[in-house]
This record gives C-alpha cells, sequence and structure tokens, in this order.
C-alpha cells in the first residue's frame, strides 16, 4: 500500500462522504487516526476477496485494447487539496478505468444489469462507492469520460487463473496467492461456460459535470480537517 495515501482522501472511499453525517464523521476520524499514526488503520489486504481481486486485475488488462495503461500502484494527488488523491486502476487516451472483480455471483449479476440499463442515475444510487470512485479518479486524471469493468471468469478459464496465482512474481502477494494456486473450481469464484451473462462487460459514460462540482466543493469544504 502506498504511504502516500496514508490519511488522505483517496477515490476508493470518498462516496462515504457523499451521504449521512454519520459514515462521513467516521472517515474523518479514521483520516486522523491514520496521519496521527503514519500509517493506514485498516489491515485488510490479505482478505481473499482482495487478493482475488489483485490477481484477476491482471488477466482481465491483458483483455484490453493496447493503449489501456495500469496505474494502480501510482498515487495521484490532486493538485490544489494535497490531502485528496487517489490510485485509479488504468487509463487510456480518452478515460479513466477501474476494473472491478466481484467476488460473487449475484454481485455481478447485479453490476453487470445495472451496466445494462444505462442509466446514470442508477449507478449512483446502486454502487455510489464505485460511482464516486470513478469521478474523483475523473477529476484527478483530467478525463471527462469513465469505464466500469467487471469480470467473473468462466468454469473453463479457473486453471489458467491457478497457474497465474502459481507462477505469480510480485513478492508482495505471492504467500496471498497460495490458497487461489492450490484450489478447487469450487472454492474460486466463477459462473458456468453457458452463462447467460459474458465474463466481461465494460460500461463507459460521461462524468456529469454537475458531479465533478459537487464533489470538488465537498471536498474544499473539509480542508479545515486537514490543517
Amino acid at each position: 500500500m502506498n504511504p502516500l495515501r496514508n490519511g488522505k482522501i483517496t477515490s476508493s472511499q470518498v462516496s462515504r462522504l457523499m451521504g449521512a453525517p454519520k459514515p462521513q464523521a467516521t472517515y474523518l476520524e479514521e483520516l486522523k487516526i491514520a496521519r496521527r499514526m503514519n500509517c493506514r488503520i485498516s489491515q485488510e489486504t490479505s482478505a481473499r476477496p482482495t487478493t482475488w481481486g489483485k490477481l484477476v486485475e491482471k488477466r482481465v488488462f491483458d483483455l484490453l485494447p493496447i493503449d489501456y495503461k495500469l496505474t494502480s500502484k501510482d498515487f495521484i494527488q490532486h493538485p490544489q487539496f494535497e490531502y485528496w488523491g487517489g490510485s485509479p486502476d488504468g487509463v487510456s487516451k480518452d478515460c479513466v478505468f477501474d476494473i472491478k472483480c466481484p467476488y460473487t455471483r449475484k454481485s455481478f449479476a447485479q453490476m453487470y444489469e445495472m451496466m445494462e440499463a444505462n442509466d446514470i442515475q442508477l449507478f449512483k444510487k446502486e454502487f455510489p462507492e464505485y460511482y464516486w470512485q470513478l469521478v474523483s479518479n475523473a477529476i484527478l486524471t483530467n478525463k471527462h469520460v469513465a469505464e466500469l469493468i467487471i469480470y467473473l471468469p468462466y468454469q473453463m478459464e479457473l486453471e489458467e487463473i491457478r497457474e497465474l496465482a502459481a507462477n505469480n512474481t510480485d513478492i508482495d502477494l505471492e504467500t496471498k496467492l497460495f490458497w487461489i494456486a492450490n484450489s478447487i473450481d469450487e472454492d474460486l469464484p466463477h459462473q458456468p461456460d453457458d452463462s447467460g451473462y459474458n465474463n466481461l462487460k465494460i460500461y463507459l459514460f460521461e462524468i456529469l459535470d454537475c458531479d465533478i462540482d459537487i464533489l470538488t466543493e465537498k471536498i474544499k469544504s473539509l480542508q479545515s480537517n486537514f490543517i
């Protein structure tokens, strides 16, 4: 985890500022603790859904157009507000994108059907954490188009994914991937080969100017918490 993120508002958590006062207050308290402790206060990166997502993200990236660039290890700081930043999964010439690899079939299907509806307001309502994450990352990368990319492998892909885990060269993930490399099919997120859903779906949409303004003003209003 990039230490530059410690104690700062990040795109992945920014939706917590956009709802009820209590989640916002809780998030600001967590950020205050992280700044004083000089480290992140959550230690959930070894959880299976997180580890699965980090591994499979690389597989998804290989399926994307050649001009797509992964930036998930970079921390981009807002040029005006030093306490705001993010690590978008990647960018292309025209857009910023995030890859989601849901751990359950239900969550994948729900996201898939939201994307098929092609309704920004529905996206904002049903998946605010992903919507505002993309808005934030679009602001940070100066993009006005975003893509939400979701992936749930077919069963026939699992052997290749196990091999990907076994042959991993990322030292930070080496021990965390052992369970994937040595799993049976039923222990891994997947869908039947004859599923009615594609394994990969991309939802492209324009970032609303009004939401750029709303998020920017919200974060600006919190400036006193970081002085």
